[in-house]
């Protein structure tokens, strides 16, 4: 059984020689210098990778509005500020996006909506029509070839709007503007549907997978908000990308508790990072017997395990994961993010990594 073939049988629950493991960012197709040492543990245990193929820059036409980008830097606070401007027919959009010098995270300062105003601004930016060409996703498939998974990345309507005010200014949205708020999704919905019908129409990928419903899932939002504002929009995407028998990968971090059948009713193939408790309310255990056979699940590592736990807790945790998820399939062990939360991975880090693999690869087998 190939990669490729092992991954599309446990995305829909089939039977397969053994678990998958994947360390969610590290490609042994695509390998970054700065993750090598962990390359070098994907590739002497085989493990399982999902690749993202999204088309190249130049591939793309320009946007129908100018967007324009300032770097500021000050290097007395060792800090650097960039600030984006959209130009809409109403008037400009700004968000400023502060990050320390040193490659550690950074954080939006200013969103581009922050009130009605800013709101309309964005629903007077003409609709993006022209599609993308696609030439290099055949020279990106011939080099993944059977040796991993390849999902179509794609937007999330309801993220593609939350990311241009966070989650305040959304979450005053939904109690004072959800009309307004239907608008912005709607506009983004159509973008993202004429998208995925365009790749649907051109037979390539395996799937698509896209990130974002966490921003509005409790306690963020409400289930009604979830309902309203994700799954509803979500769901007719996924029903198109079903019936070209494609694969929907989704992300989503938080408590599943509330939202875990509601994801298995949208049709989602394989839900990450399926998080224990304390993050979700329910255990993996719980999570595996509401999900058995009907969608996968690929998680169960909190990123922060990587960093805090001594390679011995190390080694019990993954334990009880494998022991909790694996039973009947339908499972794939995977961090709950990639390695890219530290600006440089320490040895401390690679230990535990070396930890989750070979107790991953000591039990995989069914």
């Amino acid at each position: 059984m190939t990669h490729r073939e092992r991954l599309k049988r446990v995305f829909k629950c089939k039977e397969v020689d053994r678990m998958p493991i994947r360390i969610w960012g590290v490609s042994p197709i695509f390998p970054l210098e700065k993750y090598k040492e962990l390359v070098k543990l994907v590739e002497k245990y085989d493990l399982e990778t999902i690749e993202f193929w999204n088309p190249k820059s130049e591939e793309y036409s320009p946007l129908p509005y100018i967007i324009k980008n300032e770097e500021k830097i000050y290097e007395n606070q060792q800090i650097k500020e960039i600030i984006t401007t959209i130009e809409t027919p109403k008037g400009n959009l700004f968000q400023i996006y502060r990050q320390k010098l040193d490659g550690s995270p950074g954080r939006v300062i200013k969103h581009f909506i922050e009130d009605k105003k800013d709101a309309e601004k964005f629903l007077s930016l003409p609709s993006i029509n022209q599609l993308p060409k696609i030439d290099s996703y055949f020279e990106f498939e011939k080099k993944v070839g059977d040796r991993g998974l390849i999902l179509i990345g794609i937007e999330e309507a309801m993220y593609s709007i939350h990311r241009f005010m966070g989650s305040e200014i959304f979450s005053f949205f939904l109690y004072d503007e959800r009309e307004l708020l239907h608008k912005m999704i709607e506009k983004k919905f159509k973008e993202i549907e004429m998208y995925v019908k365009y790749i649907l129409s051109k037979k390539i990928g395996d799937g698509f997978g896209y990130v974002g419903p966490e921003l509005c899932i409790p306690p963020l939002a409400s289930l009604r908000d979830f309902k309203e504002f994700v799954f509803n929009y979500d769901k007719k995407i996924i029903d198109l990308i079903h019936n070209e028998n494609k694969l929907v990968w989704v992300h989503c971090h938080g408590d599943m508790a509330p939202v875990l059948e509601s994801f298995i009713e949208m049709g989602v193939d394989c839900l990450n990072p399926v998080e224990p408790p304390p993050v979700s309310k329910i255990t993996l255990k719980e999570m595996k017997e509401i999900s058995r056979g009907k969608m996968c699940l690929e998680g169960g590592v909190e990123d922060g395990a990587f960093d805090t736990l001594k390679p011995e807790e190390m080694e019990k945790l993954v334990e009880k994961i494998i022991e909790e998820a694996k039973p009947g399939g339908g499972f794939i062990l995977c961090p709950t993010s990639s390695p890219n939360t530290w600006p440089q991975l320490l040895p401390k880090h690679i230990e535990n990594y070396k930890v989750f693999v070979e107790v991953g690869v000591k039990l995989r087998n069914y």
